[in-house]
């Protein structure tokens, strides 16, 4: 058996066990679960005769050890943030979706599974990750997870790209070009994060994540995500917090530069097609207006939604021109309306808006209340930003589904945890305890 394989299994099987006591180690095991994706690389095949499904047992021990330490985890008295009902709001229109759609099938079965999955993990998720430690933990972890998905990208075969563009890294989030474009570029501002730190090791770690992560972009090729990365590059200058500004500028110049070094013909010619006029544009820009006009056709004629999973069964019946059966949405707030209704678009959109409202209410605290706490405000900016690419790219690519969106605005109560629990600290009044004073009787003087 290679070493990659028992190592993996030695950090499964430890990070399992040990959530049933600590919840954070379930935390950091599945995060890492979710990127690396055993099942997909050639070292996780020799441990495909154990039928393990790593996330689910992962996931049920996180569930266990959450439960069995639940009065030690201080998520205070708010049992249900507002992100956290809108959340719990969007699932239950995914599972209401599932009985006024159109037909039960297996691929009803297969999202309806996969999202109980992640709504259920982004409920621990926020409820464990509610200390400063905890949250530098997480930042790590994406950074690393980053740097991995980078560097597979980086020594992928020639038979990973198709049409000249990078698929098949990671798991199924990451299996599409469009897929790993956007989630990397999400993760880069927290690349920047562990970047802006003292310690020359981190600024390694993020060095070669950096690197590694928008190479693996440029491979992508993905207009998507060039444009969302574009737009939150542009407004991090804005929403950074102002003695990062002239540094991150400095960075944001320095990546431009590395994207005209790296960037190949192939690159080029593919983002020239965002600026092209009517008459220019390829076959992929012309095919998706002709289904978001099929798609808005569907969402007038199902209000509340065709089912999970049945966009690309049920868009050809919808559309004007024939050959769209079986195709993507390329929009996550459409895909999200077609499917899930007028209800479920409604609950994702204030789901997305009290995230992003969180987050303006805490980098204000954080600079208000904490003293401008460096590294708080720094993983606020990261977490906005971050939510941005995912926001910009979901009006080009369906991200609705995609697991690492969700993660990203559980993070956001998890700071706002955070923040809470260190402003109570901070409120706390400090008792003050006096020696008695003893007197006697006799001599009426008091004593010490």
């Amino acid at each position: 058996m290679p070493l990659r394989s028992i190592a993996f299994l030695l950090f499964f099987t430890v990070s399992s066990a040990v959530s049933l006591v600590h919840p954070m180690a379930g935390v950091v095991g599945y995060l890492a679960l979710y990127h690396v994706y055993p099942q997909t690389t050639w070292w996780g095949k020799p441990l495909a005769f154990l039928g393990a499904r790593w996330s689910f047992i992962c996931g049920t021990c996180l569930l266990i050890g959450t439960a069995l330490n639940l009065n030690r985890l201080r998520f205070g008295r708010r049992f249900l943030h507002p992100v956290e009902v809108g959340m719990l709001v969007t699932l239950l229109a995914i599972i209401l979706s599932t009985a006024t759609g159109t037909v039960w099938d297996e691929r009803t079965e297969t999202f309806l599974d996969k999202m109980m999955k992640v709504f259920l993990f982004a409920f621990l998720f926020s409820h464990v990750v509610v200390t400063r430690q905890q949250l530098w933990q997480v930042v790590v972890v994406l950074n690393l997870a980053a740097l991995y998905l980078g560097h597979e990208a980086y020594v992928a075969p020639r038979g990973a790209f198709e049409g000249n563009r990078l698929n098949g890294i990671g798991g199924p989030d990451f299996q599409e070009s469009s897929g790993l474009a956007i989630h990397l570029c999400a993760l880069l501002p927290f690349v920047l994060v562990l970047f802006r730190q003292r310690s020359w090791l981190w600024k390694g770690v993020a060095f070669l994540a950096a690197g590694f992560s928008v190479n693996a972009v440029l491979l992508c090729r993905t207009r998507s995500a060039t444009v969302a990365a574009a737009v939150a590059g542009l407004l991090s200058l804005i929403y950074a917090p102002r003695h990062h500004r002239r540094w991150l500028g400095a960075m944001l110049g320095l990546g431009v530069v590395g994207v005209v070094i790296l960037g190949d013909a192939w690159f080029w010619e593919r983002m020239a097609t965002i600026v092209r006029p009517s008459e220019g544009r390829d076959q992929s820009a012309d095919t998706r207006l002709v289904i978001w006009s099929a798609a808005w056709e569907m969402i007038r004629a199902n209000p509340l939604g065709v089912g999970v999973g049945h966009f690309s069964a049920e868009i050809g019946r919808y559309a004007r021109v024939a050959g769209l059966d079986r195709r993507d949405a390329h929009n996550s707030f459409l895909l999200c309306a077609a499917e899930t209704g007028w209800l479920g678009l409604a609950a994702y959109l204030a789901t997305l808006f009290m995230a992003w409202r969180t987050l303006t209410h805490l980098a204000r605290q954080t600079r208000r209340d904490l003293l401008g706490d460096d590294r708080l405000e720094l993983i606020v900016f990261a977490n906005r930003m971050a939510l941005l690419v995912y926001m910009v790219g979901g009006l080009f690519s369906s991200r609705f589904y995609m697991e690492g969106q969700w993660i990203l605005i559980a993070l956001t109560v998890c700071t706002a945890r955070v923040v809470e629990n260190e402003l109570r600290a901070l409120r706390e009044p400090m008792l003050l305890v006096q020696d008695p004073e003893y007197a006697i009787p006799s001599a009426g003087v008091p004593a010490l």
